[in-house]
């Protein structure tokens, strides 16, 4: 799988969580031979950059592997510039999030609250790729609910915008953790793209790393978390 100019050869990437991707861990990870690890969550609101938090997750001091740093925010204008902060400090991808599905992060419209609204979607997507030098990423989930299932249109419109690759969580917003993530979504957004696509959902052991490997279905995908 390749994003912009980097290759990764093993299908086992880290998936971006606040509280738990934090540099030490991801360090763990890359010697246990993930392919590449993202970053937790980087506010897109200037006045949080200083906070002690924010400070910890900007840190790339002796980081391993690539560095991939999520970003999260509603404003386009506001993203692009942390995504230059981000660069700046030494993020060599940026990863934009429209996955989370946290009540404080939909309250304010981040997150995945974003699906709701293709145009601004597309209007972030396009002032980030166009901000930074760097491959821009996605992280988003299948819709908002299971009458509102949009990931298609959604993974369609990130290509379009320069997006290069994206990564999929199997799950709605409104499912939040609950239940099994599914992957028949996943698969028909990399049946929509070109670009490389991250199954991301449930993949806690080998076992059901494996399982997921072997599926026929999902073995269209490339990516896989």
């Amino acid at each position: 799988m390749n994003i912009g100019k980097y290759t990764f050869k093993t299908p086992v990437i880290l998936a971006p969580m606040a509280g738990i991707t934090d540099l030490p861990f991801r360090n763990l990870c890359y010697q246990l031979g993930a392919d590449l690890c993202v970053s937790e969550m980087v506010t897109a609101e200037k006045h949080l950059w200083k906070s002690r938090k924010t400070r910890l997750r900007l840190d790339h001091t002796d980081a391993k592997g690539i560095r991939s740093v999520q970003i999260a925010g509603t404003d386009p204008i506001k993203l692009a510039d942390a995504a230059k902060y981000n660069v700046k400090h030494g993020a060599q991808i940026i990863d934009i999030n429209m996955g989370c599905p946290a009540k404080k992060v939909c309250n304010v419209l981040a997150g995945s609250a974003l699906l709701k609204d293709e145009a601004l979607v597309a209007d972030i997507i396009a002032a980030v790729v166009n901000a930074v030098g760097v491959p821009v990423t996605l992280k988003i989930r299948t819709g908002w609910d299971e009458q509102n299932k949009n990931a298609v249109n959604i993974a369609r419109i990130a290509e379009q915008n320069g997006i290069q690759a994206i990564a999929v969580h199997g799950r709605t917003r409104a499912d939040a953790y609950s239940g099994e993530a599914e992957y028949e979504t996943i698969a028909e957004v990399k049946a929509s793209v070109s670009i490389p696509v991250i199954a991301n959902g449930d993949i806690i052991n080998p076992e059901k790393a494996k399982s997921r490997k072997d599926n026929k279905r999902l073995n269209e995908i490339k990516g896989r978390i």
